[in-house]
């Protein structure tokens, strides 16, 4: 690697801010590569306004992972996952019956697909 190739490399890459503020959730759960993170750092440290969004961002971050959680009532959980598992089985059948049900039978499409093109074909051709 010649001595420019390795200085380019060493160059931490230069943000837009848009771009900075896109990777602004990755930042506040630690999952940027180093690299990147870097490059986020360096843009809020010489950009006041995407550092006052960073601020303001991280601030209501913080405030959700302070909110207390909590747990659903048993009876509820209970509900939830009897709805859930009745949707995975009957799920496609509901769909295959609605099918059944609002199905357009082809053998009408096709006139009316052949009618339109005629007309259109009419219609392109006149004087």
């Amino acid at each position: 690697m010649s001595g420019i190739q390795r200085r380019l490399k060493d160059v931490e890459p230069r943000l837009n801010h848009r771009e900075a503020r896109d990777l602004f959730f990755a930042l506040a759960d630690e999952e940027l590569p180093e690299p990147q993170a870097q490059a986020v750092r360096s843009h809020l440290d010489e950009c006041a306004e995407c550092r006052a969004g960073w601020d303001r961002y991280a601030k209501a971050v913080q405030r959700v992972r302070e909110v207390e959680r909590e747990k659903a009532p048993p009876v509820m959980a209970s509900l939830v996952l009897n709805r859930v598992k009745r949707e995975r089985r009957f799920g496609l059948r509901k769909l295959h019956l609605a099918h059944n049900y609002h199905r357009f039978p082809v053998e009408v499409l096709i006139p009316l697909l052949l009618a339109a093109a005629v007309a259109a074909f009419l219609v392109m051709s006149a004087p």
